[in-house]
């Protein structure tokens, strides 16, 4: 009935007087991996939670795989997968054991649990509790996939782990997602939300009060672009004629924001004819996901009420 893959009107959430989510709207794209951004309680969890039917929706309604949750809540949770930010899975049980357990909750062939063994490269005969923590997320990322769900949800998919696990989980992500399965993240890790989603929705106190594409999220910045200067020698007279810029320093550049590139690759020229320095090195860039996020989840309100894209 609806199109996409996720479709979200209205979705609310309260607890007494808090409201956790507050009307949110949203469309995920069959086959496109789409990040949910926000700080700690900003309400990523819940709407996960409300999308997965495991918690109870206060108002508005939302669709996967175009089944109601409110309506058809066992139909959603056969064609979805759901890896949470903490395991579900039991320490005591082997990892193959638990592969086995969530097959059997989906009607799912044994032959699954031992491909998807396979697949992972995991321990099969090692109890989950003695995993490393990168082991442990594979294993719960392919107990989601045991019964081959259209959409999976992973709830801060490289939580806890370190850099190596981390980059694992994010190519396994990346996989799956050429396999043809709608991927749907939150994360509050900007390593997540700049490299992995399609497109991405930045929450807020509940509300959603961005998306669109990262370029787009970064180019709605309105502040332009960041260029990079090594130059030599770096001198006070140099510093001062450049002072409206607000110059940082990064490893021996100076870093500027500026509006008009061209304007300005102009300006610095004349300065270096005047000042007789020498540039060595210039990159220009957009403004990082983390900019973005900084700006918009930080700034008291926003004055065009809400920035979707």
């Amino acid at each position: 009935m609806e199109e996409g893959a996720v479709v979200a009107e209205g979705l609310t959430k309260r607890y007494g007087d808090f409201t956790a989510v507050d009307g949110i709207n949203l469309t995920v794209k069959r086959g496109e991996i789409y990040g949910l951004l926000g700080p700690n309680g900003a309400g990523k969890t819940t709407t996960v939670r409300m999308l997965t039917t495991l918690t109870q929706i206060t108002s508005g309604n939302a669709w996967v795989n175009g089944y109601s949750v409110r309506e058809e809540p066992l139909l959603v949770k056969r064609s979805i997968g759901l890896v949470p930010d903490v395991s579900n899975l039991y320490d005591e049980l082997t990892v193959e054991e638990n592969l086995l357990f969530a097959a059997r909750l989906y009607n799912a062939p044994i032959e699954r649990v031992r491909e998807l063994i396979r697949e992972f490269d995991l321990p099969a005969n090692k109890k989950f509790g003695k995993l490393s923590s990168g082991f442990k997320r594979r294993t719960t990322i392919a107990a989601a996939l045991v019964h081959r769900p259209e959409v999976l949800f992973m709830d801060e998919p490289t939580t806890a782990l370190d850099v190596s696990s981390a980059r694992n989980v994010r190519n396994l992500i990346r996989l799956l997602n050429k396999e043809g399965i709608t991927v749907f993240i939150t994360t509050h890790n900007m390593i997540d939300a700049e490299s992995l989603p399609h497109r991405i929705g930045i929450i807020k106190e509940g509300k959603i009060i961005a998306e669109g594409k990262g370029r787009e999220l970064k180019e709605l910045m309105g502040k332009g672009m960041v260029v990079k200067l090594l130059v030599e020698p770096i001198t006070s007279k140099l510093i001062n004629e450049i002072e409206a810029y607000s110059p940082t320093f990064d490893e021996g550049f100076i870093v500027v924001t500026v509006e008009d590139v061209d304007e300005f690759l102009e300006e610095l020229f004349d300065l270096k004819m005047r000042l007789g320095f020498k540039v060595k090195r210039i990159s220009t860039e957009l403004p990082t996901i983390e900019d973005v996020f900084v700006e918009l989840t930080e700034r008291n309100g926003c004055s065009c009420g809400g920035c979707p894209l």
